[in-house]
């Protein structure tokens, strides 16, 4: 309990720097885009241009007690260097996801920094600190992670497309559209689901987990994409309405992934 307190105290200001990072640095973008449950921005600094600084303030000194936990930590608990390595890299690829100069959001390649983040950094560093490291059976239970996170990005990317757009926001979805972004969610989960289904079959790792639980719930946003697509999910307003359905019904499956891996800790 220990480890995991220290560790989320590490982990939670460098979620919460990022957010608020891309609320300085994605002010242009927060202009064209109409705020959603899951995308659009917050217009904080548009509404309260007077804030800037204080926001400013605030992610430096969340990223900076993040990363000064994560040295504590290494030095109490003797982890490895490439610990607080590892540490370093989730704080700076948050940051510049909309920063200048790299601004990887608008450099074809913010989907890449989603997917790395949702399938390496977060689950990968709680992972990390419970476990002591980074080991193969992690590396073999995440590649479906990073298949999720890319159906996460484009997700948060669709209802924004004109907005991003008229921003210059080289997102995936404005390079694409709608309706070729809306079939890869598709093939993402898809895969996603097979991939967990053949470790299930092949018996990978089959003393750590039961992936055919895995397999089955990831049944579930699989469906509802699927379902979502026959009502043509391509124009702003129903895009954005299906969009939003669909994430919720992610986070619903994340939520019954995290319970069904507690109950296989616990039954084992």
């Amino acid at each position: 309990m220990e480890l995991y307190i220290f560790g989320y105290a590490i982990f939670f200001p460098a979620h919460l720097s990022m957010n608020y990072s891309n609320i300085y640095f994605d002010i242009e973008s927060d202009k064209n885009n109409t705020p959603t449950p899951i995308s659009g921005g917050s217009k904080i600094l548009i509404e309260n241009p007077e804030l800037k600084k204080i926001i400013m303030s605030i992610f430096i000194i969340l990223m900076a007690l993040s990363i000064i936990l994560s040295l504590i930590f290494i030095i109490i608990y003797n982890y490895s260097i490439y610990f607080f390595i590892f540490v370093l890299f989730g704080n700076f690829i948050g940051l510049f996801y909309a920063a200048p100069p790299i601004r990887l959001s608008y450099r074809c390649l913010g989907e890449i920094a989603l997917i790395i983040t949702m399938g390496l950094i977060m689950p990968g560093f709680g992972y990390w600190v419970l476990s002591g490291g980074l080991d193969l059976f992690y590396f073999v239970f995440a590649f479906g992670l990073f298949l999720y996170g890319l159906v996460f990005i484009i997700l948060v990317e669709i209802p924004d497309m004109d907005g991003d757009k008229k921003s210059n926001k080289n997102t995936l979805i404005v390079r694409v559209g709608r309706k070729l972004g809306y079939n890869l969610l598709i093939f993402a989960l898809f895969f996603a689901s097979i991939y967990y289904l053949l470790l299930a079959f092949l018996g990978i790792f089959s003393e750590n987990i039961n992936y055919i639980g895995i397999y089955l719930i990831s049944l579930i946003p699989l469906i509802v994409v699927i379902k979502g697509w026959f009502n043509k999910p391509f124009k702003k307003k129903i895009a954005t309405k299906i969009a939003v359905t669909n994430f919720f019904t992610l986070s619903f499956f994340f939520i019954l992934i995290i319970v069904y891996l507690l109950m296989s800790i616990f039954i084992i």
